[in-house]
């Protein structure tokens, strides 16, 4: 009968067009926007015990889906990235520009010698590499699902960014909870009412496929 289960589980979701989704009110909202990194995060606290998620990222096509928050599992996973390379880099060029600047005394007959010339060519080295710095370090917060255990809601920043927006992402966590008591549901039909809103995710291209066939051998497994 296991077996039977499992499959059941997976026909279900086969040929489910995504649903479309119903207005719900806002009851706040969080917004995440870099210029340096080209992404943009909109997180938005609904009625009901749903998040709305709009997400930007370079290369990609804008996302815009709402989710139940009886799908996310907490804490969320928080990681940070830091080019520690660029950050050698710009200490060694504008170390090797001030050098070049202060021995490379000018005089009136040549006020741009050599010297001259490479500190500032290494100093304006040292600020494009600042910047490609800034853009490398970043903190990502990520709210995974309950059981598939892949990212459903991903917050891309610079560093800091999860401290900057704590109060949203607390009161956030405190509906997941709320919204798991007040529609609770047996083991078997979480699982599935969370395979196919696995389904439902990469049908809107939250998901890719490896991620979802990842997530739904997790949820099987946990069946």
């Amino acid at each position: 009968s296991g077996v039977a289960e499992h499959i059941s589980i997976e026909v279900d979701v086969d040929d489910e067009p995504p649903a479309r989704e119903p207005h719900r009110i806002t009851r706040c909202r969080y917004r995440l926007a870099s210029r340096l990194r080209g992404c943009t995060t909109e997180l938005s606290l609904l009625e009901g015990g749903y998040l709305g998620v709009y997400s930007v990222r370079p290369q990609h096509a804008p996302l815009k889906y709402q989710l139940d928050l009886r799908f996310l599992k907490t804490p969320p996973v928080r990681s940070r990235e830091i080019p520690w390379r660029w950050l050698v880099v710009t200490l060694g060029l504008i170390s090797l520009g001030v050098a070049a600047l202060i021995t490379g005394a000018p005089s009136p007959a040549a006020p741009f010698t050599t010297a001259i010339i490479g500190g500032l060519c290494a100093c304006l080295g040292g600020c494009v590499s600042v910047l490609l710095f800034l853009r490398g370090a970043c903190e990502t917060l990520e709210f995974r699902s309950e059981h598939g255990d892949v990212a459903l809601v991903s917050v891309l920043g610079g560093v800091g960014a999860a401290r900057a927006g704590k109060a949203f992402f607390v009161e956030l966590i405190k509906m997941i909870h709320a919204a798991k008591q007040q529609r609770p549901r047996s083991h078997q039909q979480a699982l599935r009412d969370e395979m196919r809103e696995h389904h439902r995710l990469r049908a809107l291209h939250v998901l890719n496929q490896h991620d979802y066939e990842m997530s739904k051998a997790r949820i099987l497994a946990a069946h």
